[in-house]
């Protein structure tokens, strides 16, 4: 985003206003601190107005539940400076770890819950009769900020997301295009680095949509049909990555085997290609389907007639089977707007999208600790120095070490966070020197502000400088310690900043030592995960546990891990997660099983066809897996598929219901050893 571009302008322009608006109000009500309601305007103001609403109300929210802690905790604790700075670090770890659980926008709620209690409680236990007071204004000066930053605006030029959010959609599913026809007509040797970034591209688009829509339900009941047709768009567009990705393997394998396409096949890829690059209505989607499924049938027959062989045969109609998925993903998105008034109404996503979020329980609590750590290191320093000042230390330790919690590595985005603190430690010295003390009215004070806040207004509006300028913009209030008469204290400054970098200090040291972690390490752990879910599912499979619910659930959480492990696998590349690969394989492999005996235990009951070993072989590759991720497929395992394959095959000859487990058996065939060919009767004798 420009500088000065419109959008930009006009946010800025709309939050000075509320900020000053803010400001006046609380003068004129007499609060006890105006510079909270216009750091809450800072913070609470986006771009949008359905996203500045929905930061209030979280803001609000983790304000009251903050306050009401420390309200009911003050009287019992406060007597004791060491019981009441432990109980307040726990409930910043608290509240963190809670936070840590939802990874959409309204996590904002619990981590704002544990800081509050720190900046309304450590300020407070030199004067412990006024907490009672503390606490309501900061809640009124919290809910100014928070009405003022809303009505301006929502009321002034409101800028909706909707098209945003359509615009999401819609270029994830043209990426999806633009990615199949890239893999269809460009030669695997020739593949473009652009496709790597089209998928890892691809891979966020699911967290951002959700977040996306966690805001725009705010913008009030015009927005919730758009909610509903978007979260049915997004449940289909999430299968998107691991049937491209299959259509891939499997172009790649035909194309290493130097496989033909029979002349019915050709026709219906051209089909699918000239659909794929103008194919937008329902209608054409239903006749690519229909060819699709037609060529799959004259496979099936050539194989039952010894035109093709059984791994030809296997090969192509794997391929034209996930052809048939992407045309089925593509027809659901082009039609869903017609079945909006069949879904229900809840603008949220279902139940079990949320459910198949990957959380790391080990790295949450990680966190959890870090900030506890820092927040509690922080008051012992302070309880020591006998800094009346220094208050400020754990407030800022318990806001640094919990507002970067949920980055891989919170080191880079803190020293900028210090940096800007630095930057408004200058400007505020600037003001208070020079500046406030001539400004005897309150135009003066606006005059004196607006260049300054305006200014931060732009750089906040822009994503790659918006930490720097929230850190300058929410820190200049409290510094320069804004009262009632413009005359702030001159050693209040310098005070404050000391006491707020050695706070930011403690949390940068203390969570590089035991936080910070590289992306390639949260990748790894996702990746370890998936297995672990793999393993635990396929058990399933064969204890006739696992139902087609569980099926859903088991590809769903994989997909989930499959978006964290892409971009941090592109962002730090390491030979085990190179090794250990993305989940992508995991989700078909998990999926096949079911497929293969769950859905055909009859039929392989009835030819007295033991899969045991079979599942005992690839549950030991997949503990070895877990301990190394660069331990490969073994014999054993391989024997067992084709023992299974050359008996299905036998057998699918005589009686079609044979085909489809050979059918899956071979695709599990595929994901564990893409590079072996077909079995032979002649080496299973040997």
């Amino acid at each position: 985003m420009k500088w000065f571009s419109k959008n930009a302008v006009l946010f800025s322009t709309k939050t000075c206003l509320a900020a000053f608006l803010a400001l006046f109000i609380a003068l004129e009500l007499n609060f006890e601190k105006p510079a909270w309601s216009l750091t809450t305007v800072y913070v609470t103001s986006q771009l949008y107005s359905a996203s500045t609403m929905s930061k209030a109300v979280f803001r609000l929210l983790g304000t009251l539940l903050g306050g009401v802690f420390i309200f009911l905790i003050y009287p019992e604790t406060v007597q004791d400076p060491m019981l009441f700075s432990l109980c307040v670090s726990l409930w910043v770890g608290v509240c963190l770890y809670l936070s840590l659980h939802e990874r959409t926008p309204k996590s904002y709620v619990f981590m704002l819950a544990g800081y509050s209690a720190a900046i309304m409680g450590f300020p407070n236990v030199f004067s412990p009769s006024s907490i009672t007071e503390t606490v309501i204004s900061r809640i009124e000066e919290i809910t100014l900020g928070i009405v003022c930053s809303t009505l301006v605006h929502q009321l002034i030029l409101p800028v909706s997301m909707r098209s945003l959010l359509e615009q999401s959609v819609s270029v994830w599913y043209q990426n999806a295009r633009k990615l199949c026809s890239e893999l269809i007509t460009v030669m695997p040797k020739d593949k473009s680095l652009e496709r790597e970034d089209i998928l890892i591209q691809m891979a966020n688009f699911p967290l951002n949509v959700e977040t996306l829509i966690t805001h725009y339900v705010y913008e009030g009941d015009a927005a919730r049909k758009l909610i509903r047709l978007v979260s049915v768009q997004y449940q289909h567009l999430s299968y998107l990555i691991p049937t491209l990705t299959a259509i891939e393997v499997r172009l790649n394998l035909l194309g290493m085997q130097q496989i033909r396409f029979p002349e019915y096949v050709a026709q219906a890829f051209q089909q699918f290609l000239l659909w794929l690059n103008t194919g937008d209505k329902i209608n054409d989607t239903a006749e690519i389907q229909a060819i699709l499924a037609e060529s799959l049938r004259q496979l099936r027959a050539a194989w039952h007639h010894g035109v093709l062989n059984t791994e030809e045969s296997l090969l192509l109609m794997g391929l034209l089977e996930r052809l048939v998925d992407f045309v089925r993903i593509a027809g659901a998105y082009q039609s869903v707007s017609t079945l909006v008034s069949d879904v229900s109404g809840d603008s949220r996503l279902n139940k079990s999208a949320r459910a198949s979020r990957h959380i790391d329980k080990g790295l949450v609590l990680l966190s959890a600790f870090t900030a506890f750590l820092a927040t509690f290191l922080s008051c012992l320093f302070w309880i020591g120095s006998g800094w009346v000042d220094g208050a400020t230390a754990p407030m800022m330790a318990a806001i640094t070490s919990s507002f970067f919690a949920s980055m891989d590595s919170p080191i880079t985005p803190m020293k900028r966070f210090i940096k800007g603190v630095l930057i408004a430690l200058v400007i505020s010295i600037l003001y208070v020197v020079v500046l406030i003390p001539q400004a005897i009215t309150f135009e003066a004070l606006i005059i004196c502000l607006a260049p300054v806040l305006f200014a931060l207004g732009l750089v906040i509006a822009r994503p790659s400088t918006n930490l720097i300028g929230l850190s300058v913009a929410i820190q200049i209030p409290g510094f320069i310690g804004m009262s009632h008469h413009f005359k702030p204290s001159y050693t209040s400054v310098p005070n404050a900043a000391m006491s707020s970098l050695i706070g930011i200090l403690f949390a940068v040291i203390i969570t590089a030592i035991i936080r910070n972690k590289r992306p390639a390490w949260t990748a790894k752990r996702a990746l370890r995960k998936g297995l672990r879910d793999l393993l635990r599912f396929i058990k399933e499979v064969e204890r006739n546990a696992a139902s087609l619910l569980a099926r859903q659930h088991f590809v769903s959480s994989q997909l989930d891990k499959v978006n964290i492990i892409l971009p941090r696998k592109k962002l730090d590349p390491d030979p085990d997660l190179d090794a250990g690969g993305n989940l992508i394989t995991e989700a078909w492999l998990g999926a096949y099983c079911y497929d293969f005996y769950a859905r055909h235990r009859e039929v392989l009951d009835y030819y007295h066809i033991d899969s045991g070993a079979m599942f005992h072989e690839l549950g030991l590759y997949l503990k070895r897996r877990m301990k190394s991720l660069q331990v490969r497929p073994h014999q054993d395992l391989l024997d067992e598929l084709d023992l299974l394959l050359f008996r299905l095959e036998a057998l699918a000859t005589l009686d079609k219901s044979a085909f489809m487990p050979m059918f899956f058996i071979f695709n599990i065939r595929l994901l564990l050893f893409p590079q072996q060919r077909w079995v032979t009767q002649d080496r299973l004798k040997t």
